[in-house]
């Protein structure tokens, strides 16, 4: 039925509804039979009998309208042939699937029970894995084939679809039927309807749990060559990270965007069109603001000037996996990498200003302007800020075993001594070079490489080598960048600071370029520094303040 002006649907104002989502945009084909819907006045898209049929359609529909008398479903909804309308629409996605009071998503390419089957083995596996019952290697042989079959499923292929998977986390499996599917365990409680949420938490726990299997035997063998049962593990993990649906409980966009080079678009403009409501927001054509239509150039543009306007903390926040062009690494794209740290940083988190500005003319002509310090420089504070946390982890480790659990308040050693931790986890993260492996040239703190123990020895025996590791590495990796670019050459850019679970401070490490005479007497700035990688460090407190000498940095990023 058509919306009329004030959101009024016939008789009804502002009605709860029901919201499908499912692929048929590369499946279109230009004659054929079309769905039948009652109060449009527009021709509904012919969609390949290959990939469904009217009548499947039809009987989904009547199945996801039990609870509500309406159901929202864009290929009826959306008047296809009227660009202005369509476009409203598509920059109103967001509010229009998390508006919907129940959501579902349909299944379609396998047999109702083999889609059971394949959906039951991984939340099996997944229950068993995160309560210690299977080792890894089993866990992973035993899901590997059920699992790839399920993401040859055109649902888990379409970027539309990714960016639905984040609006509405609650939806319900649907099968080619059209009902409901059910998988049957510990981890049900009462609902037995598989939810896209229970596979999301299942992907995630598998993830989690076989990158501390890999990153464990990479530390024990301090290099990162993986034996062959280990391989496995990488291969599966890199198989669920490429779907993009184990990071759809994670609050941070970016992770979406990078997994969106693995899905498919229809149309070139939908690279962004079909992502940018993941973020809020409403670019090119979709916002009413332009008079001709977008070019994919134009619309990625748009999205780098509005997510660095909006934080450099979050529009930097990542590793390029790929040598950029000349003048964009400063750029997110597709080909990148969110760091483990970065995870949680949210859209719309409280982050600290660091006056850094950037002003951005072409995604090759991007200039800025903030507060900096050394490689060195930084080193220095962190290599302080680490012995100080050390001394005081001993003394206070010291204090507590002379105390009983009863006497501290029945608090945890570990918990009472994560601050102190906290503050000495340093990171940084090297982007793709043709200079060096930006695998080993990276240190990212583990997640949690140790479980939380009660007993301040395992502290010792476990926190405290993890941080004279990290101050190895992490020199190791300055001596070689120095090295390799000279120690004036590098610096790091301030960005700011992610308050919302952890305070933590984020910088750019960029390298000063040099430039053949020429090109600089054209340029009004004649620094031209290139991006090459991120770090980041701990605050305990939200007035602590970097103990370093900043100065002033601008100029054009390379």
């Amino acid at each position: 039925m058509e919306r009329r002006p004030g959101n009024i649907y016939g008789e009804d104002k502002e009605p709860s509804y029901s919201i499908l989502s499912y692929t048929w945009g590369r499946f279109q084909v230009s004659e054929g039979p079309r769905v039948e819907i009652k109060g449009i006045d527009w021709t509904i898209p012919t969609i390949s009998e290959d990939h469904f049929r009217t009548e499947d359609l039809t009987r989904v529909l009547n199945q996801a309208r039990t609870f509500d008398k309406y159901i929202w479903i864009d290929i009826a909804c959306i008047d296809q042939k009227r660009y202005g309308t369509k476009m409203a629409e598509i920059g109103r996605q967001a509010s229009i699937f998390m508006g919907a009071r129940r959501a579902y998503i349909w299944l379609n390419k396998h047999e109702p029970q083999r889609i059971r089957g394949y959906l039951q083995t991984l939340m099996c596996c997944a229950h068993q894995l995160a309560n210690g019952e299977v080792d890894a290697f089993k866990a992973t042989e035993d899901m590997m084939n059920d699992v790839s079959a399920l993401l040859q499923d055109p649902w888990f292929s379409s970027l539309w679809t990714l960016q639905e998977s984040l609006l509405q986390k609650q939806a319900v499996v649907l099968d080619q039927r059209g009902e409901p599917v059910t998988t049957l365990g510990p981890w049900n409680g009462s609902d037995t309807y598989t939810r896209l949420f229970d596979i999301s938490g299942a992907f995630s726990y598998v993830r989690n749990i076989l990158t501390k299997e890999i990153e464990a035997e990479k530390l024990s063998h301090d290099n990162q060559t993986l034996a062959q049962p280990f391989e496995k593990l990488q291969e599966f993990c890199r198989v669920i990270e490429k779907s993009g649906i184990g990071y759809t409980l994670c609050p941070n966009p970016n992770i979406l965007y990078a997994a969106a080079a693995f899905r498919t678009t229809t149309n070139s403009v939908d690279r962004i069109y079909a992502i940018m409501q993941v973020y809020g927001y409403a670019l090119g054509d979709s916002a009413k603001l332009r008079w001709r239509r977008s070019t994919l150039d134009d619309l990625e543009l748009q999205f780098l000037k509005t997510l660095n306007s909006h934080s450099m903390v979050l529009g930097q926040a990542f590793q390029h996996m790929s040598i950029c062009k000349p003048g964009e690494s400063w750029c997110i794209n597709n080909d990148i990498r969110i760091p483990e740290r970065f995870h949680m940083i949210i859209l719309h988190d409280q982050f600290m200003s660091s006056n850094c500005k950037i002003s951005i003319r072409k995604k090759n002509a991007a200039f800025f302007q903030g507060q900096g310090c050394s490689m060195r420089e930084l080193l220095r504070v962190w290599d302080l800020e680490r012995q100080k946390a050390m001394t005081t982890l001993g003394e206070t480790i010291i204090r507590l075993n002379e105390e009983s659990l009863e006497e501290s308040g029945g608090v945890p050693y570990s918990q009472r001594l994560n601050g102190f931790l906290k503050v000495a986890k340093h990171g940084m993260v090297l982007d793709h070079s043709i200079h060096y492996d930006s695998r080993t040239m990276s240190y990212e703190w583990p997640p949690d490489t140790v479980e939380s123990f009660d007993r301040a020895d395992r502290i010792i025996e476990w926190r405290i080598p993890e941080l004279a590791r990290a101050a190895e590495k992490q020199q190791g990796i300055v001596d070689t960048l120095i090295a390799r670019f000279g120690e004036d050459a590098i610096n790091v850019l301030y960005l700011g600071r992610a308050e919302h679970i952890e305070l933590m401070n984020v910088a750019l490490i960029i390298v000063r370029e040099e430039m053949p005479r020429r090109i600089l007497a054209m340029q009004k700035s004649r620094t031209s520094w290139r991006r090459i990688g991120i770090c980041f460090w701990h605050s305990a407190r939200r007035n602590d303040l970097f103990d370093g000498d900043f100065h002033l940095l601008e100029g054009k990023f390379g």
